[in-house]
Protein backbone atom coordinates (compact mmCIF):
# COMPACT_ATOMS: atom_id res chain seq x y z
CA UNK A 1 0.00 0.00 0.00
CA UNK A 2 2.43 2.33 0.75
CA UNK A 3 4.68 1.70 -2.50
CA UNK A 4 1.25 2.81 -4.33
CA UNK A 5 0.79 5.65 -2.53
CA UNK A 6 4.74 6.68 -3.52
CA UNK A 7 4.48 5.83 -6.84
CA UNK A 8 1.07 8.40 -6.67
CA UNK A 9 2.97 11.21 -5.26
CA UNK A 10 5.48 11.04 -7.73
CA UNK A 11 3.07 10.70 -10.47
CA UNK A 12 1.36 13.94 -8.77
CA UNK A 13 4.37 15.76 -8.73
CA UNK A 14 5.42 14.79 -12.19
CA UNK A 15 2.61 15.79 -13.55
CA UNK A 16 2.32 19.10 -11.98
CA UNK A 17 6.16 20.02 -12.79
CA UNK A 18 5.21 18.98 -16.37
CA UNK A 19 1.83 21.27 -16.79
CA UNK A 20 3.76 24.23 -14.87
CA UNK A 21 6.91 23.94 -17.70
CA UNK A 22 4.55 23.26 -20.77
CA UNK A 23 2.31 27.02 -19.14
CA UNK A 24 5.97 28.72 -18.42
CA UNK A 25 7.07 27.59 -22.08
CA UNK A 26 3.40 29.51 -23.59
CA UNK A 27 3.80 32.40 -21.48
CA UNK A 28 7.35 32.83 -22.68
CA UNK A 29 6.34 32.03 -26.09
CA UNK A 30 3.70 34.79 -26.14
CA UNK A 31 5.22 37.85 -24.46
CA UNK A 32 5.68 41.07 -25.49
CA UNK A 33 9.70 40.83 -25.28
CA UNK A 34 10.32 44.80 -26.86
CA UNK A 35 10.98 46.54 -23.72
CA UNK A 36 11.03 43.60 -21.15
CA UNK A 37 14.91 45.04 -21.21
CA UNK A 38 15.97 41.47 -20.46
CA UNK A 39 19.02 39.72 -23.05
CA UNK A 40 19.24 35.71 -23.26
CA UNK A 41 21.90 33.63 -21.89
CA UNK A 42 24.97 32.04 -23.73
CA UNK A 43 25.22 34.29 -26.67
CA UNK A 44 28.27 33.20 -28.46
CA UNK A 45 30.66 35.85 -29.74
CA UNK A 46 29.79 37.51 -32.78
CA UNK A 47 32.07 37.41 -36.22
CA UNK A 48 31.40 40.83 -38.32
CA UNK A 49 30.17 41.62 -40.69
CA UNK A 50 26.94 40.31 -40.24
CA UNK A 51 23.82 41.21 -42.28
CA UNK A 52 20.89 43.28 -40.49
CA UNK A 53 17.34 44.01 -41.25
CA UNK A 54 15.41 46.40 -39.86
CA UNK A 55 11.69 46.30 -39.00
CA UNK A 56 9.15 48.76 -37.57
CA UNK A 57 6.29 47.63 -35.01
CA UNK A 58 3.40 49.11 -34.21
CA UNK A 59 1.22 48.25 -30.83
CA UNK A 60 -2.09 49.65 -32.45
CA UNK A 61 -3.69 51.64 -35.04
CA UNK A 62 -1.44 54.00 -36.93
CA UNK A 63 -2.30 57.79 -36.09
CA UNK A 64 -2.04 61.12 -37.66
CA UNK A 65 1.42 61.55 -36.08
CA UNK A 66 2.52 57.85 -37.05
CA UNK A 67 1.82 58.42 -40.55
CA UNK A 68 4.11 61.64 -40.13
CA UNK A 69 7.29 59.67 -38.65
CA UNK A 70 7.04 56.86 -40.64
CA UNK A 71 9.86 58.05 -43.08
CA UNK A 72 11.69 55.27 -44.88
CA UNK A 73 14.47 57.78 -45.82
CA UNK A 74 14.53 58.86 -41.70
CA UNK A 75 14.89 55.10 -40.68
CA UNK A 76 17.54 54.70 -44.28
CA UNK A 77 19.54 57.46 -41.69
CA UNK A 78 19.79 56.59 -38.53
CA UNK A 79 18.56 52.66 -37.89
CA UNK A 80 20.22 51.08 -41.40
CA UNK A 81 23.56 52.15 -40.09
CA UNK A 82 23.98 49.82 -36.78
CA UNK A 83 26.10 47.28 -38.39
CA UNK A 84 29.62 48.13 -37.14
CA UNK A 85 31.32 46.14 -40.06
CA UNK A 86 29.47 48.70 -42.47
CA UNK A 87 30.51 46.54 -45.06
CA UNK A 88 27.01 44.14 -45.65
CA UNK A 89 23.88 46.73 -46.36
CA UNK A 90 21.40 46.82 -44.16
CA UNK A 91 17.56 46.58 -45.30
CA UNK A 92 14.23 47.41 -44.57
CA UNK A 93 11.64 45.08 -43.82
CA UNK A 94 7.98 45.51 -43.53
CA UNK A 95 6.26 46.88 -40.55
CA UNK A 96 3.60 44.79 -38.57
CA UNK A 97 1.54 45.45 -36.13
CA UNK A 98 1.06 43.45 -32.35
CA UNK A 99 2.94 42.16 -29.83
CA UNK A 100 6.71 40.89 -30.90
CA UNK A 101 7.05 37.15 -29.47
CA UNK A 102 9.41 34.51 -29.51
CA UNK A 103 6.89 32.92 -32.37
CA UNK A 104 7.12 36.47 -34.64
CA UNK A 105 10.62 36.22 -34.22
CA UNK A 106 10.82 32.90 -35.54
CA UNK A 107 8.45 33.58 -38.26
CA UNK A 108 10.55 36.48 -39.57
CA UNK A 109 13.77 34.65 -39.28
CA UNK A 110 12.16 32.54 -41.79
CA UNK A 111 11.15 35.40 -43.98
CA UNK A 112 13.93 36.73 -43.61
CA UNK A 113 18.03 35.74 -44.33
CA UNK A 114 20.04 38.08 -42.45
CA UNK A 115 21.97 37.50 -39.38
CA UNK A 116 20.71 40.32 -36.89
CA UNK A 117 16.80 41.51 -37.11
CA UNK A 118 16.47 44.93 -35.55
CA UNK A 119 13.31 45.72 -34.20
CA UNK A 120 11.94 48.58 -32.93
CA UNK A 121 8.68 50.86 -31.88
CA UNK A 122 7.82 54.17 -31.34
CA UNK A 123 4.88 55.14 -28.42
CA UNK A 124 3.91 58.51 -28.61
CA UNK A 125 1.88 61.06 -26.93
CA UNK A 126 0.97 64.11 -26.79
CA UNK A 127 0.00 66.36 -24.12
CA UNK A 128 -3.05 67.45 -23.79
CA UNK A 129 -4.32 64.49 -26.45
CA UNK A 130 -5.19 64.98 -30.26
CA UNK A 131 -4.25 68.33 -29.78
CA UNK A 132 -1.24 68.26 -32.94
CA UNK A 133 -2.86 71.66 -34.41
CA UNK A 134 -3.90 73.26 -30.87
CA UNK A 135 -1.54 76.42 -29.98
CA UNK A 136 0.50 74.52 -27.61
CA UNK A 137 1.35 71.06 -26.69
CA UNK A 138 3.64 68.71 -25.99
CA UNK A 139 4.86 65.34 -27.90
CA UNK A 140 6.44 63.06 -26.71
CA UNK A 141 8.15 60.16 -28.27
CA UNK A 142 9.69 56.49 -26.89
CA UNK A 143 11.67 53.93 -28.39
CA UNK A 144 12.21 50.71 -28.12
CA UNK A 145 14.00 47.86 -29.67
CA UNK A 146 15.47 44.21 -29.50
CA UNK A 147 18.00 42.17 -31.84
CA UNK A 148 17.35 39.03 -32.56
CA UNK A 149 19.95 36.59 -33.70
CA UNK A 150 19.00 34.34 -36.81
CA UNK A 151 21.25 31.93 -36.17
CA UNK A 152 21.68 31.37 -32.99
CA UNK A 153 17.62 31.94 -32.11
CA UNK A 154 18.67 34.87 -29.08
CA UNK A 155 17.67 38.09 -28.31
CA UNK A 156 19.70 40.78 -27.24
CA UNK A 157 16.93 43.63 -25.47
CA UNK A 158 18.25 47.61 -25.77
CA UNK A 159 17.83 50.53 -23.42
CA UNK A 160 14.72 52.65 -23.84
CA UNK A 161 15.24 55.98 -24.82
CA UNK A 162 12.45 58.84 -25.26
CA UNK A 163 12.52 62.54 -26.51
CA UNK A 164 10.20 65.13 -25.57
CA UNK A 165 9.83 68.41 -26.53
CA UNK A 166 6.95 71.72 -26.08
CA UNK A 167 5.95 73.35 -29.38
CA UNK A 168 4.11 77.35 -28.97
CA UNK A 169 1.62 78.84 -31.20
CA UNK A 170 3.88 80.13 -33.70
CA UNK A 171 4.89 78.36 -37.00
CA UNK A 172 2.53 76.93 -40.13
CA UNK A 173 1.35 73.59 -39.81
CA UNK A 174 4.33 72.57 -42.49
CA UNK A 175 7.08 73.79 -39.92
CA UNK A 176 5.36 71.51 -36.69
CA UNK A 177 5.51 68.47 -38.74
CA UNK A 178 8.92 69.58 -39.83
CA UNK A 179 9.74 69.72 -35.84
CA UNK A 180 8.43 66.46 -34.96
CA UNK A 181 10.24 64.60 -37.55
CA UNK A 182 13.45 66.49 -36.48
CA UNK A 183 12.46 65.35 -32.57
CA UNK A 184 11.82 61.77 -34.21
CA UNK A 185 15.37 61.85 -35.86
CA UNK A 186 16.95 62.28 -32.75
CA UNK A 187 14.60 59.62 -31.08
CA UNK A 188 16.15 57.42 -33.62
CA UNK A 189 19.66 57.89 -34.09
CA UNK A 190 20.14 57.13 -30.29
CA UNK A 191 18.26 54.26 -30.49
CA UNK A 192 20.71 53.23 -33.15
CA UNK A 193 23.17 54.06 -31.60
CA UNK A 194 22.77 51.82 -28.52
CA UNK A 195 21.91 48.79 -30.79
CA UNK A 196 25.54 49.68 -31.67
CA UNK A 197 27.24 49.47 -28.56
CA UNK A 198 24.99 46.08 -27.75
CA UNK A 199 26.43 44.64 -31.02
CA UNK A 200 29.71 45.52 -30.18
CA UNK A 201 29.75 44.09 -26.74
CA UNK A 202 29.56 40.66 -28.17
CA UNK A 203 31.83 41.44 -31.05
CA UNK A 204 34.33 38.69 -31.32
CA UNK A 205 38.35 40.11 -31.30
CA UNK A 206 41.02 37.51 -32.06
CA UNK A 207 43.52 37.66 -29.45
CA UNK A 208 47.45 38.58 -30.55
CA UNK A 209 49.92 36.60 -29.88
CA UNK A 210 52.93 38.23 -27.30
CA UNK A 211 55.57 36.29 -29.63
Amino acid sequence: MKNIITLLSLFAFSFSALLGSVIAQSAWAGADLIGAGKSDSAIKMLVFPKSLRVIENHTAKVGKLDAILSDPKRISKTLLRVDPARIVPAKAGESFSGMVTRDQLRKLAEQYPEDVIFIFRRDLRTEPENTLLSAEHSVHISYQGLLYLTRQKKLLALRDNEKVQRFGGKGSKEQREESWRNLDHSGLKALAKEARKVLLSYKFEKRQSAY
